[in-house]
Order: structure tokens, then sequence, then C-alpha cells
């Protein structure tokens, strides 16, 4: 589906002040949906909380388009796959500090040649921060960690909590980025006898290319809690919410031009894309070993919606490499 960028610059504005609504997740522009079922028809799409608690003077059009009113109570994804990969792969689970675990979306290559990790930020944590896989060991005060599992120390992020000038809007002040995405350094793991790979778990094999997501094209991940599941692209979206850390005082994260997902039950035999801890997941074109996205939101239980950030603009933020071969 074709959204013009000039409707897209339109709306965003309009877009952060009905975002700034209690209630209110995201807005976006993609198909027309009615009871989950989907029509080649471009429509304003409000994502909430609570379908039956909705705020006072929502619009029913918007720019001449209609509205369709959705329930989606958006999360960053991550959470409390316990196992150890050697070599380490796309698609499992890593940890920064115990119960706090999400996903390696991939081992890639960085500017300087070096092999990292990719994942989100609300994920790995500040640059400096240790993160392991599986899991992160106890470490009581005074004592040295266990470094058996440790991949290494977080190098460099792109999110929210990266923005310092706000954009001001009829709601309030919004710190925002178009990603949610973070490096990992991988001196540990090698230190300690890991091998990598540039495969992702599940059969899913190499990435060859990268891609910007088109909204309509079908898409597959691998998480470290849900594992390969499979939905299409719906709606490309103008804000989002981005509930995670704490903004200034007076100020709201967000997320822009972001894209949702809604699963496909061929895909999902229990009904469920994603789950707390498939943050980070980076996710393919079906049938293709390209990459369009890094998943980073969706319904912590586990739910058929999800969002994903455009693969292209990880690689451009934090100058890293998806699709690449051992020499």
């Amino acid at each position: 589906m074709d959204i013009p960028e000039e409707l897209i610059a339109e709306l965003e504005t309009p877009a952060f002040d009905l975002v700034g609504l209690s209630g209110v997740t995201g807005i976006g522009l993609g198909l027309r949906e009615e009871n989950e079922n989907f029509f080649d028809e471009l429509a304003i799409r409000i994502l909430v909380d609570d379908p039956n608690d909705l705020p006072a003077g929502l619009p029913d059009q918007i720019a001449g388009l209609p509205v369709c009113m959705l329930e989606f109570p958006l999360e960053p994804l991550f959470d409390p796959d316990l196992t150890r990969y050697d070599p380490l792969v796309g698609g499992c689970q890593i940890e920064p500090a115990p119960q706090a675990a999400g996903t390696l979306g991939a081992v890639v290559l960085d500017s300087s040649g070096d092999l990292v990790g990719l994942t989100c930020h609300h994920v790995s944590g500040d640059p400096g921060t240790l993160v392991y896989q599986p899991t992160a060991p106890f470490i009581p005060v005074g004592t040295t960690p266990d470094m058996t599992d440790c991949l290494g120390t977080v190098l460099a992020f792109d999110s929210p909590v990266a923005q310092t000038i706000p954009v001001p809007t009829g709601t309030g002040l919004w710190l925002g980025r178009q990603i949610d995405a973070a490096t990992i350094s991988l001196s540990e793991a090698a230190t300690q006898g890991r091998d990598f790979s540039n495969e992702i778990a599940d059969g899913f094999g190499s990435v060859d290319s990268t891609a910007a997501p088109v909204v309509q094209d079908f898409v597959r991940k691998r998480g470290s809690q849900t594992g390969p599941t499979g939905g299409q692209i719906i709606a490309r979206t103008l804000a989002m919410k981005w509930r995670h850390g704490q903004p200034p005082p007076g100020h709201g994260y967000a997320m822009t031009s972001q894209y949702e997902i809604f699963f496909s039950p061929p895909d999902c035999p229990d009904g469920i894309f994603s789950r707390g801890g498939d943050s980070g997941s980076v996710v393919l074109k079906t049938g293709t070993q390209i990459a369009v996205g890094l998943l980073w939101g969706g319904i912590r239980e586990g739910g058929r919606r999800a969002m994903m950030s455009d693969i292209t603009l990880v690689e451009q933020r934090l100058g890293v490499t998806v699709a690449w071969a051992f020499q």
C-alpha cells in the first residue's frame, strides 16, 4: 500500500495531539480494519488501551479519511528459551539483569569491522551495562560476577531517551525517535570461548539484505519467548507512546514512523505473534532472507499485534550492517 509522504507530514502534528490523550497509545495510517478484518482502503488507525473507556472528542474522520478505533495496550516487550547458544545466534534470550530478558536480534557488523550484538535499548540498558546470554547471574554486593555467560557491555544506543530537544504540541512536550535499538560488545563472549554466527535460530538462516518495510507485506520473526511467528504489516504509525523509563516532568516519550504488525493465524498456532521478552527480534519479509524491522513493542502477556522499527534506520543510526558474511 502506497502511503503518500505529504499525507504523513500533514498528519504528524495532529497525531501527537491525539496520542497525548489519556488511553490513546498510538495513531497510524494503514489498512481499514473492522472486527479484525482488513480492507484495501487507507484509514486513520487510533490505538487505545480500552475501547470501552475512550477519551472525549475523538474524531470520526481525519483529513477526509475514515477512523478505526482499535484495542492495542502497547508496551515495550521485555520480561523474564533458557538455551545457552554457542555459537551465538539471533533470536536467543539475553539479560542485562536477572528477570529483565529480551531477544538478541542478530550478530551484526559495526562500522569498525567488529561483530556486535543488536537488540532494543529498553532491553539492553545504557552503555556500560553488562549483558548475558541466556540469563544474568545474581551478583551480591561486593562480589565478582560469574562471567561465563557474559557477552560484553552495551556500546551505543538510540531511542527516545537520546532526544534532548522536545517537540511541543497541544498536549505537552515530546521526546521522540524512530528507533529503539542498541549494540552490545561481544568481547567477553569471545574471551569465554564462544563462537558467533550470522544466522537466526529455528532455521531462519542468515539475513542476505535489508529493506524498508512496506504496508501489506507479510513478515516473520524469531523471538526468545514465542519462537517463530508470522504476520502482516498493516499500518505505518505517525506517533506512538513509548512506555519505558521516566521522562522529565511535563514531557513524554514517543516513537514516530513505526510499523504495526497483525498476526497471521497459520503462522501463530496459539494466536500470539509476540509477548514480553520478544523485543529485539529481527523481522524478515516472509519467503525471503530480507530483514525489514526490529521488533520492540506489543502486548506483554501475549497478543496478536506488535510494533517494529525500520531496520534500515537502525543500520543508519547505529552504524551497523545486518547482512554480512564470514570471510
